[in-house]
């Protein structure tokens, strides 16, 4: 089946320092150039007799398929990162970036700063969900073949001089400027969301599994500080400085997280700790899905981790 070009995922005319015109040339010539190519490739791949072609071109036709379908992929990804204001974003996703990078503005910096070190050159900077460790990385790339080994790309920034010559010419730190306005960080969640949640199926623990755990809430700041509540004999760990705290967990210990509802914060947190030698999973539905099944809960004492506990949020007890 051949490979079909996506529409632009955003009205062209409304970003800020990218123009209608570059933007419909890169996504005409480039990005579909890209996908012409891998119908080509493919249509001649399928009337290949490999057995009997020499090495040399079947390594050629093999190596540009790989060139054809990351240019056709990447450029999917950079469209469909683009059309945002680049600042708005789910409070669980600027978490899962200060947990990898140590704040947000640390990531933007790193990430920006790794884009304008290509300019001149050609390549990508990616934003990537690393499903080993749990974490968020960002990926230089000098060329469409270059990838992160069991990684999932969520953001992509193209440093070819196509994605900004017509604009910017050869300023392509002002280029970098310009994509950092215009990231569509709904679209970047979602797709962050789904990564983390296809890793770590694996690795939930039903409500009865908590009996006999060492029980973490690892729920943002934020939402705990305002819970008026907690799972009997959890401690809160705060999930943005999981680095700091996993040396200091029990390694013979099985170890359950809970967020709020079981999604990303408590899996990602779940396989840092993996990543890390311990024997951790997330507790599926989080506090929600435990309240509704009619466990019990204490009460979270202003300040502390809940009633009768003198263990502030973050220590140990």
């Amino acid at each position: 089946m051949d490979a079909r070009i996506q529409a632009l995922p955003f009205d062209p005319a409304t970003l800020r320092g990218l123009s209608a015109k570059l933007l419909n040339s890169h996504h005409q010539n480039n990005y579909g150039g890209a996908v012409k190519r891998l119908n080509a490739i493919r249509t001649r791949l399928a009337a290949t007799p490999f057995a009997a072609t020499p090495g040399f071109e079947l390594n050629g036709l093999k190596r540009e398929e790989l060139i054809a379908s990351n240019s056709m992929l990447l450029h999917e990804l950079y469209f469909s990162s683009l059309g945002g204001d680049g600042h708005t974003m789910e409070p669980a996703m600027a978490l899962a970036l200060a947990a990898s990078f140590g704040s947000m503005e640390r990531w933007r910096e790193e990430f920006s700063a790794m884009g304008k070190a290509l300019g001149g050159g050609s390549g990508w900077v990616l934003l990537v969900f690393q499903r080993r460790e749990g974490t968020l990385v960002n990926q230089w790339a000098a060329d469409h073949t270059h990838a992160l080994a069991g990684g999932v790309p969520i953001l992509a920034l193209d440093m070819y001089e196509h994605a900004y010559h017509l604009d910017h010419g050869a300023a392509a730190g002002a280029y970098v400027d310009a994509f950092m306005e215009n990231i569509h960080w709904a679209r970047v969640y979602e797709r962050y969301q789904h990564a983390v949640h296809a890793a770590s199926e694996p690795f939930g623990a039903a409500q009865d599994d908590v009996a006999g755990a060492v029980l973490l809430d690892v729920r943002r700041a934020g939402v705990f500080e305002k819970a008026t509540s907690t799972i009997p004999g959890a401690r809160w760990l705060d999930p943005a400085e999981v680095d700091r705290w996993a040396g200091e967990l029990p390694p013979d210990r099985a170890l359950i997280v809970y967020c709020v509802y079981g999604h990303e914060v408590g899996r990602s947190t779940a396989m840092r700790l993996r990543a890390a030698g311990l024997n951790a999973r997330y507790l599926r539905g989080g506090i929600d899905g435990w309240q509704s099944a009619g466990r019990p809960l204490e009460a979270r004492l202003p300040g502390g981790n809940a009633a009768g506990s003198t263990c502030p949020p973050g220590q140990g007890r």
